[in-house]
Order: C-alpha cells, then structure tokens, then sequence
C-alpha cells in the first residue's frame, strides 16, 4: 500500500506553503522571490504528478531526474515516506559529487541531496542495474537537444522488474499554442541566457510520448493531458479538449527487454550520431550511437544482429583499459566452410590483427588490442571483411545486398 501523510494526498494551496517555506533559492541562488514564484505557478502541476504515482511501498527506491530545487524530493518523502536519489540532468559544477542542504523553518524540516551532475542524454547513469522501483522524470523531455531516448534506456536499466516510469511535459497541441497559431504568433520558447538546456527544446504531442515510450522497451499503462496551468476549467469541460490541456502526464512499466530505438517520426539522421559511453555494445538494444559507416538495418530472430558490408566500424568505451575485443558472429558465405572469410581488424588507425572463420553458426571470435591503444578512451574499432557476398548473386535469395559477418555483440574484456 501507499503512504500517505494525513491519509490523503495534500492540497493545492497547502503545496504551495508548503513550499515556500524552504530555502533552497534563498541559500542556492540569492533570490528568495525566484522560489516564491516557482512555488505559486507549479503546485498544482505537483499535485497532479503526485496523483500520478503508483502505489509504492514506505521506503520504495525512486530516482528523481532533474531535482533541482527539490520541490517534488521533499513532497515525496514528506507525503510518500519515498527514499528518493535526486539526479541533476544537464547542471555542471566544479565538483562531480556535492551537497545542497535546504531547509524549511516553518515545518521544522532540513533536507541533505547529494547533488550529481549528469548530461541524461549523453550519460550513463550513475547507479546499478535493477536498483529503483520509480523514475520520476519530470518537465526533462521537452528540454533535451538531441537523444532522449538514452535516457530512457538508462532509465530502463536502473529499473527493477515490474518498475515504473514516470514522465510529465508540456504538451505541444495545447489550447494556447493552437490560439496563438491561429492570431498569426509564434510558439517556440525564446532564447535563453542559461545554456542550450535552458528553453525547451522540442515540445511533444501526447501520442508522441507514447510512441517513445514503447519503441525504448516501456509497457504504456496511461497517457493523460492535464490543465495545470491557470484556471481548472479545462479538466471538467468534455473531452473534447482531451488533446488541449498544457501537460501530459505518461506512467509506464518496465518492459521485458531494453532497448535504445530511435523512432522515424520523431528521428532523423540517427547514423550520423555519436555517443560512445559503453564497453559492451548489443545490436538491437545499446548500439546505437555506437556503430559508425557499414552496417546495414537490425535484424531480428534468435540473437538480434546486423550485417556488415566489406567495412565496418563501430566505437566503444574503453575506460577500464581492456586490452582485448570479443565479438560474438556468423559468416554465411557459401564458401565459408571450405575456402574461409577472413576479418581483419584496426584500433584508432592501428593494426590488431586478422583471423580466419570457417563456420556458419554463432561463436566468438576475439582480438588483442594493440600496445598503447587500451590506455585511449574511445576505441574506433574498423573491421574488413573479405570476401563478401550477395545473395542474390548466388540464386539464394533476392537480396541484393554485400554481406560480410552477422554481429550480434561486441565487448572489451
């Protein structure tokens, strides 16, 4: 069962004292005002992601992307009895690792949250496997630039079984921006002062948020648009304006299998994009980001994989200083067995030797890395596959495609 202080979840205008009550703007930022203003617009908009929560156990693990100022922390776990984590999404400071203290003088309470700097979209997450029962993601969406859906896969991984995600952001078909549209105005957030992160970046429609929530391994159990925003009229009028309240608010369970997927209506280009934070790549779930020029689409069927052409790269992660390359492969060549195809690898333009396959079926295939590359940071690993073949060409099928080897994995060790 849920939690709750009193009994019941707490009142609008009992938020919004409450709130104001704590200190974090006057400590943290010099401008007591700023947090008074923060407080009287996005109590209701609180009150409403806590309607949202599912029901959690006194004590339940949840992680909080972007905290700061930890107005919805000090909800939870005055109202919820939660153990939150809070985790910064974009801020950077001097230390990785620091503490914001704040305090409310009125209610007799003081708060420690370890502060940590984290890019959502960028970074890995800086907790285990299978470690919280929430994540509260919470008006992050719309400011990112470039990949939310690592965040979401990251989310994913942190996730025990039978988790939920919790996402809330503007809704972009929201009455007032159809208004403006038709009085001939723009609606795109203004430039900020405050970094690229500072305005939204991409506002989403409800079906939008549902669609990637389920191509990043999430089961969708609501997706809801809420008026948070001004007067309450909006929620009790038909549903009509359904699509036109100003937030939408999406609660999803963890999926059986993860996977990072990069949807075309909401994608474009995605090949051109790098972002290699892992040592351990599985196509179909983590590579993209990872892969660069000669490969061709996922395929999947047993262990997921994808062809390469005659050359092939992808990048990886070494921050362990791992000295070998392990790729788990097939060959189909029709001449495998009996003349062998041969793969020839390099590492940040350096040679780490060839090896011969003489199989069909799924096996390992492993490369030392040469001396002074396990030290780089980032490995562009380059594969040259030869010979290869097309299918088509053989009578064995339609496809017209050059073949070289089916990689399903590929991890330093």
């Amino acid at each position: 069962m849920t939690t709750r202080a009193h009994g019941k979840l707490p009142e609008v205008e009992e938020v919004r004292r409450y709130l104001k009550s704590f200190d974090f703007f006057e400590r943290h930022v010099g401008n007591r005002w700023e947090g008074d203003f923060y407080a009287d617009v996005h109590a209701r908009r609180f009150v409403e992601t806590l309607k949202f929560l599912p029901d959690l156990p006194s004590g339940a693990r949840v992680l909080e992307l972007g905290a700061v100022p930890y107005y919805m922390t000090c909800l939870l776990v005055r109202h919820f009895d939660l153990s939150v984590e809070p985790l910064s999404f974009y801020e950077v400071e001097t230390d990785e690792r620091a503490r914001h203290v704040v305090e409310s003088a009125l209610y007799g309470e003081r708060y420690e949250f370890e502060y940590r700097a984290c890019n959502v979209e960028r970074d890995l997450f800086p907790f285990d496997d299978e470690s919280f029962d929430l994540v509260l993601c919470c008006e992050i969406l719309e400011h990112l630039l470039i990949n939310p859906s690592h965040m979401l896969y990251e989310s994913h991984r942190v996730l025990r079984p039978g988790g939920r995600l919790l996402v809330t952001t503007p809704n972009v078909l929201q009455w007032r921006n159809v208004f403006a549209l038709l009085r001939g105005r723009n609606i795109y957030d203004l430039y900020r002062g405050n970094g690229i992160y500072g305005r939204h970046n991409r506002e989403y429609a409800p079906g939008e948020v549902a669609e990637l929530l389920e191509a990043n391994g999430f089961e969708v159990e609501r997706v809801e648009t809420v008026h948070v925003y001004g007067s309450d009229l909006l929620n009790r009028v038909p549903v009509v304006f359904d699509q036109r309240r100003d937030n939408i608010f999406a609660l999803a369970r963890r999926g059986l299998r993860a996977r990072m997927a990069f949807p075309a209506s909401l994608y474009v280009l995605m090949d051109e994009y790098r972002n290699a934070v892992r040592a351990h790549v599985r196509m179909g779930v983590n590579e993209t980001g990872q892969l660069g020029r000669g490969w061709h689409e996922f395929e999947g069927g047993g262990p997921g994989f994808r062809w390469s052409k005659g050359e092939a790269e992808l990048f990886l992660r070494n921050d362990a200083a791992r000295r070998r390359l392990s790729l788990t492969l097939c060959c189909h060549h029709p001449e495998v067995e009996r003349e062998g195809v041969r793969v020839r690898l390099r590492v940040n333009g350096r040679e780490a030797g060839e090896a011969e396959i003489r199989r069909r079926d799924w096996h390992e295939l492993s490369f030392t890395l040469p001396e002074g590359v396990a030290s780089d940071a980032v490995l562009r690993c380059e594969l040259q596959v030869s010979p290869t073949w097309i299918p088509q060409q053989h009578g064995l099928s339609e496809d017209p495609r050059e073949l070289g080897i089916g990689l399903s994995d590929a991890r330093l060790e």
